[in-house]
């Protein structure tokens, strides 16, 4: 099969592997679309983590097995645990992702276990349902706040994730602040909702929200978030720009605002990302579709350009 591998730093090279051999309990799906996570940068920027190449990256995907199309659930977790039984993977101590710790999916093949596979719906159009991941980690970042018509939601950062949690907010009547540098973002973000699209927090001074989703997760949108909730009011984050810096913890206290932390998302919240894709109305025309043989290109457009290209989708099966 040809697969994009990746080699370290921001080497990627287009080149023949082996077809994929499932081990017990796993199927191999022939890969339709696979989208590229802004994780997926993180080892391209030269931050592998638990990365090691050379691997073939990428977690975001929907494939066919058996003449069905399949979403896959990328993380994999012990199956034994308190979590895994309910559902929450991602909270497994000992839970791997597909392109991370194992081969991934952007490669004509991928080899993954067969309770990965979730099934897409017939009528849903294979460039919608592979956001399934990505609007698995908006849902999430949503599930345990009320959010109805009139709450106040900021969403710092405009990239796919806060993109799409943008949009879920505003589908369920909230009023909706986008924060994000980038002109072209800031107009996706009202395009698909936002009232208020602004570069910068502090052009929102008198903002005080009952929600802020921080995408980014960069220590200026650490002390932004804080400056943007109301007292009272609750901060999520899920963006992991930086690992640690100094936080305002004294802000947060006097203010009685509720801060939470978000790993992706649980089996439930999947499910519910792919119910959210099958409304009608959804908008993903700002989504790309390249050749696979392209990839070490797409790579580099969303490094070099990201006020050009917002996400972009890989497919197998498009002449390079």
């Amino acid at each position: 099969m040809q697969a994009l591998v990746w080699k370290g730093g921001a080497e990627l090279d287009y080149e023949e592997l082996a077809d994929p051999v499932p081990a017990g309990g796993e199927v191999v799906l022939s890969v339709a679309l696979a989208g590229i996570c802004g994780s997926d940068l993180h080892g391209y920027r030269g931050h592998p983590g638990p990365r090691v190449p050379p691997l073939v990256l990428g977690h975001e995907a929907v494939g066919v097995f058996n003449g069905e199309r399949f979403a896959i659930f990328p993380l994999i977790g012990c199956g034994h645990c308190e979590h895994c039984m309910q559902g929450e993977v991602n909270l497994c101590p000992h839970w791997q992702l597909v392109g991370m710790q194992r081969s991934g999916v952007f490669a004509e093949q991928v080899a993954v276990p067969r309770t990965c596979l979730v099934p897409v719906p017939a009528d849903m159009p294979t460039e919608r349902a592979v956001l399934a991941e990505p609007m698995a980690c908006a849902v999430g970042a949503l599930a345990p706040h009320h959010i109805a018509a009139g709450t106040r939601v900021a969403v710092l950062g405009a990239g796919p994730i806060g993109l799409l949690a943008t949009m879920l907010a505003a589908g369920r009547g909230a009023r909706v602040i986008a924060v994000d540098p980038l002109p072209a973002r800031r107009e996706l973000a009202l395009r698909l909702g936002a009232e208020v699209a602004a570069a910068e927090p502090e052009q929102l001074e008198q903002a005080s929200v009952d929600l802020v989703i921080d995408a980014a997760g960069f220590q200026a949108t650490w002390r932004a978030a804080l400056a943007l909730a109301r007292a009272g009011g609750e901060i999520v984050m899920l963006g992991l720009g930086d690992a640690e810096a100094p936080f305002a913890m004294a802000s947060l206290i006097r203010r009685s605002i509720t801060l939470r932390g978000q790993f992706a998302y649980s089996r439930r919240d999947f499910d519910a990302a792919i119910d959210a894709l099958s409304r009608p109305g959804v908008d993903v025309d700002w989504c790309e579709i390249q050749p696979l043989a392209h990839g070490a290109g797409a790579f580099a457009a969303l490094v070099g350009e990201p006020d050009r290209h917002a996400k972009i989708l890989l497919s197998p099966a498009l002449a390079g």
